[in-house]
């Protein structure tokens, strides 16, 4: 493929490590909450019903009457282990309420308590159990009643670890064209905000993760088509999309990941296709070049997404030092079009809120594309990572961050760079 983008000359920037870069908390397991049944104390109005607080919507939310006290509740269909409550507060917030869980919806116990909040969005490291959850709302911070953008449960159900069914990987398996799952592939029939999708999935019952991939400029669903099933054979539901149109630059490509990822969990969620429950709600993206800079903006933009692989990235101008997600920056030596040193170290050093890999391989800007670069090892890593960052399988670990990273990290004609935050 002929690159058409042109940079200026490279800078030359040097890449000065962070080595105290502030860990956020580990990883949630799944996301249970999202699409559940819920209920609800009070509603203020059909536009806000309680049904938006789990609906992995951003831009909806559910809003209570304005008295005191009200709840919402989730059924997770099943008894769950609970690590993990987000809240993501509209202005109108609760400052005293507590967290609670049951095995039968009339039962509670608290297994988080505060009359302290002050709103925004809050990530709540909690130890419990039940099939039910719910947020018991006592004091409003506002004049208003109580509004929730997103009410988001993560754990595993029935205390499953992550990765049930998946055999422990070895670097001759996680090296292999394929995983251990047998996969199907499922075209988006009415592509919703980007031009096109395929679908590459597991066949096995189980929920998994999703996993958006974003072509570059003047690229197709092609660009990564060695990816997805790679992925999938592994465990995530993928989406390969192709864009609007083949020059969108990569706040649009941003934008058609969100667009991507919002109807990949909806067709999880509806019945007559072959996807059918098969979302776990934990969403993650990939992207090439232009693709790569769509990754960042969506991590950027998008707390649906939990991690990042953005392959020899370009973006003119961003600015992402907020972008506190796990993030895989995997670049390629000879680039004359987005070279690490321009774009993903600057962005690297400036995450300085997130667990970071950054490895450096040799070719040109087309070596994380179909056809080009080690897709042996390039393949091995991006399963390792969302493996780990989107499922919280710590099996996979070791392959980036312990002894069995070490021989492709200390192989000069394989690795020019390799930078993390380990250990993570």
């Amino acid at each position: 493929m002929t690159v058409l983008v042109t940079l200026a000359t490279t800078l030359g920037l040097t890449l000065t490590l962070l080595t105290a870069a502030a860990r956020p908390a580990a990883a949630a397991v799944d996301l249970l909450s999202q699409g559940r049944p819920v209920t609800t104390s009070s509603t203020e109005m059909p536009s806000t019903p309680a049904s938006a607080a789990v609906d992995g919507d951003s831009r909806t939310r559910w809003s209570s009457s304005f008295s005191d006290p009200q709840w919402l509740t989730v059924d997770l269909g099943a008894t769950a282990t609970i690590s993990q409550v987000v809240l993501r507060w509209e202005a109108a917030y609760a400052r005293a309420f507590r967290i609670q869980t049951s095995d039968n919806g009339t039962t509670w116990t608290t297994i988080h308590s505060t009359t302290t909040s002050t709103g925004g969005v809050q990530t709540l490291d909690v130890d419990g159990q039940g099939r039910y959850v719910r947020i018991h709302a006592t004091q409003r911070g506002t004049a208003y009643g109580y509004s929730l953008w997103e009410f988001q449960v993560y754990g595993s159900l029935d205390g499953i670890p992550p990765g049930t069914g998946i055999p422990d990987p070895t670097t001759a398996s996680l090296e292999a064209a394929n995983g251990p799952l047998t996969t199907a592939t499922y075209a988006v029939p009415s592509p919703s905000g980007y031009g096109s999708g395929t679908v590459t999935y597991p066949t096995a019952s189980g929920s998994y993760p999703g996993v958006v991939l974003m072509p570059g400029y003047q690229g197709t669903q092609q660009n990564l088509e060695w990816l997805a099933p790679r992925l999938a054979s592994w465990g995530f539901v993928v989406i390969n999309v192709g864009t609007n149109t083949l020059t969108d630059d990569p706040e649009s490509r941003g934008r058609q990941i969100t667009a991507a990822g919002t109807q990949l969990l909806a067709l999880g969620n509806a019945p007559g296709n072959p996807i059918s429950g098969k979302l776990n709600g934990t969403l993650g993206a990939a992207g090439h070049s232009m693709g790569g800079g769509g990754v960042m903006a969506a991590l950027r933009d998008d707390p649906r997404f939990r991690a990042g692989v953005p392959t020899a990235p370009y973006h003119r101008d961003p600015n992402f030092s907020g972008v506190t997600d796990p993030t895989f920056f995997l670049t390629c030596q000879s680039d004359p079009v987005a070279h690490g040193n321009d774009y993903a170290v600057p962005w690297y050093n400036s995450m300085s809120q997130a667990e970071k890999l950054y490895i450096e391989v040799p070719g040109d800007h087309l070596c994380p594309m179909t056809g080009y670069g080690n897709k042996a090892k390039q393949g091995k890593w991006i399963v390792s990572f969302f493996s780990h960052w989107l499922r919280a399988d710590t099996r996979f670990g070791p392959f980036l961050c312990g002894s069995q990273r070490d021989a492709d990290k200390n192989n000069t004609d394989l690795v020019i760079r390799w930078i993390d935050t380990c250990p993570f």
